[in-house]
């Protein structure tokens, strides 16, 4: 039981790095993506606001919340395994 509680301690914190890391690359991209569209548009507004408003219209979208299913689909996976390998 014990090397059970330790292998989930261990794969929480190892998702939980996985999940901050996608996190940032996502909404680096996201940010990449709003300067070149500034750029593009003839530069209305100024750049950061117009940024920055970009990134919270992302921050309400469901985007960022797909980002969950790091966490989702290893204990829909790991759960279907146990059973099978345990139960049949």
């Amino acid at each position: 039981m014990l090397g059970f509680l330790k292998f989930l301690v261990i794969g929480f914190v190892g998702l939980t790095v996985l999940y901050g890391l996608l996190s940032i690359y996502v909404r680096s991209l996201t940010r990449e993506r709003l300067e070149q569209d500034w750029e593009d548009e003839g530069s209305i507004g100024t750049r950061e606001d117009y940024v920055q408003k970009g990134l919270d219209d992302y921050a309400r979208s469901l985007r960022p919340k797909l980002l969950l299913g790091v966490y989702i689909l290893p204990l829909i996976t790991f759960c279907v395994i146990f059973y099978m390998t345990n139960f049949m």
